[in-house]
């Protein structure tokens, strides 16, 4: 036997369908009043979350050996992606067999205001500078920690690479060779540890 509905029972469903709407949107109204007081004005206008473009790409370091030619041409060349490993985020060398076709781990989401954010595939957690020069990934709140912009644009035997600076001045950086994943004080332009390319991009 069906359960019986009472004539007249649409009427409570709707108010309290409107009641839910209304608390919903007096909740995000209040989250993002306590977001805009907590950061300064500027800091607040400068950050867009409209996203214009979403690439599916490996995050690859050329470091130190970058000689400036084809990469995957060149022995002498060892390009590093960036990836989650036991000790942290890390800079790894590239196998041979994926120099051409390797397995993207990050979306790269251009926002309206030019800064990017990189989220972990695996995870679905963003890349996060956090105090000093610590990195990590942590929940995507959108937040300052969390934009990207790029800097000293540039082309590279065909490839753009740029370097990618938090708002604090420090970029992206491998050390010498492969190993933990760093922030360090942005350098001038072709600064080799800081220079990252999007690789395997779709």
């Amino acid at each position: 036997m069906s359960p019986g509905r009472t004539r007249g029972s649409w009427i409570p469903r709707v108010t309290g369908m409107g009641v839910v709407v209304l608390l919903a949107g007096g909740g995000l109204a209040v989250y993002l009043g306590s977001q805009h007081a907590a950061r300064p004005d500027h800091d607040v206008a400068a950050l867009s979350l409209k996203v214009l473009k979403v690439q599916t790409i490996g995050l690859i370091d050329y470091g130190p050996d970058d000689d400036g030619d084809q990469s995957n041409h060149d022995a002498d060349d060892h390009p590093l992606m960036l990836r989650l490993t036991g000790a942290g985020l890390a800079f790894v060398p590239i196998p041979k067999s994926e120099l051409i076709a390797g397995v993207p781990l990050w979306t790269a989401d251009q926002m309206a205001d030019g800064s990017e954010i990189f989220i972990y595939i695996p995870t679905g957690r963003c890349l996060t500078a956090a105090r000093g020069t610590s990195l990590g990934l942590a929940h995507c709140d959108l937040g300052l920690s969390q934009r990207w912009r790029p800097v000293h644009l540039s082309t590279v035997a065909g490839q753009p690479i740029a370097q990618f600076a938090t708002a604090a001045g420090n970029c992206l950086a491998a050390g010498a060779h492969a190993g933990p994943a760093r922030l360090a004080p942005c350098g001038p332009a072709r600064t080799k540890p800081q220079e990252i390319a999007f690789w395997w991009s779709a």
